[in-house]
């Protein structure tokens, strides 16, 4: 870590905000970095969380703030990167998923000089960011390679709707794409996770609650049974009659998220 960055924990504090990583069609993206205290000089596994946002809205990344998000990560001794993302009003899909991939492309190059093992790279979200971690995952990159994926309640083929995955009228997923499965159906599938799985992908952690008024647990199945036709690691964690946002098991889930990467990142 650099003298610069150290001066900038505010109160001791391992953690850095409002970082901008890219300017994308004139709109300024920003990342927070949070770690163990003190940060060592060893390189630390780091995961990237992509902002939640509510149908791929304006969101608010300093939910990754929340305690059964980034700081349990931080606590167990991961280096933790949140960032924002465009939404659907500023522009449409696959910006959403150039922009994670700037993101990565800011932490493999590591400006800051941060602990950063690029070895060592997960990326996770939940809901939208779930969707948009499990796309991150499976356009593989050499220059920006990733190791381990968590996806939390977050749709994998909109090609098969339902719950509010409406692709037929106005609805978050053709505001994603900019229209609907008349005029997009190519756009649709494309934003499909399921459409990229392959041979190679990294290791998944799949987290959904089976009554998900939102997106319909079989999401969840869809992508946990084509990853293991192809012969990746995906583990399904079903929340018996959790809903969409999981609030009843929300540290439950931090739980299991911390021991994949743990398991997966060990190096």
């Amino acid at each position: 870590m650099t003298e610069e960055v150290a001066d900038l924990m505010p109160d001791g504090r391992s953690e850095l905000k409002d970082i901008c990583y890219a300017t994308e069609g004139g709109i300024a993206l920003h990342l927070d970095v949070l770690g163990p205290e003190p940060l060592p000089a060893a390189p630390l596994p780091t995961v990237v969380r992509i902002d939640g946002c509510p149908g791929w809205g304006p969101g608010d990344r300093s939910s990754a703030l929340l305690p059964f998000a980034n700081p349990v990560l931080a606590r167990a001794g991961f280096l933790t990167i949140a960032i924002s993302v465009r939404h659907s009003g500023q522009a449409v899909f696959p910006a959403q998923l150039d922009d994670v991939q700037a993101a990565l492309r800011w932490v493999h190059r590591n400006p800051l000089g941060l602990p950063i093992d690029p070895g060592r790279v997960g990326v996770w979200g939940q809901s939208a960011g779930g969707h948009l971690a499990a796309l991150a995952g499976l356009h593989r990159s050499r220059r920006t390679p990733i190791h381990a994926v968590v996806t939390i309640s977050g749709p994998s083929d909109f090609l098969r709707p339902g719950g509010d995955l409406r692709i037929d009228r106005s609805s978050p997923v053709t505001a994603l794409v900019g229209g609907n499965v008349t005029t997009h159906h190519d756009q649709l599938r494309a934003a499909s996770p399921v459409t990229h799985v392959a041979a190679g992908a990294p290791p998944f952690l799949i987290v959904h609650g089976t009554a998900d008024e939102t997106v319909p647990y079989e999401q969840a199945e869809r992508l946990h049974q084509a990853l293991l036709a192809v012969g990746a690691s995906s583990r399904l964690l079903p929340v018996v009659g959790g809903d969409h946002d999981l609030r009843a098991a929300r540290y439950d889930v931090a739980h299991e998220v911390v021991r994949f990467f743990g398991e997966v990142l060990s190096g």
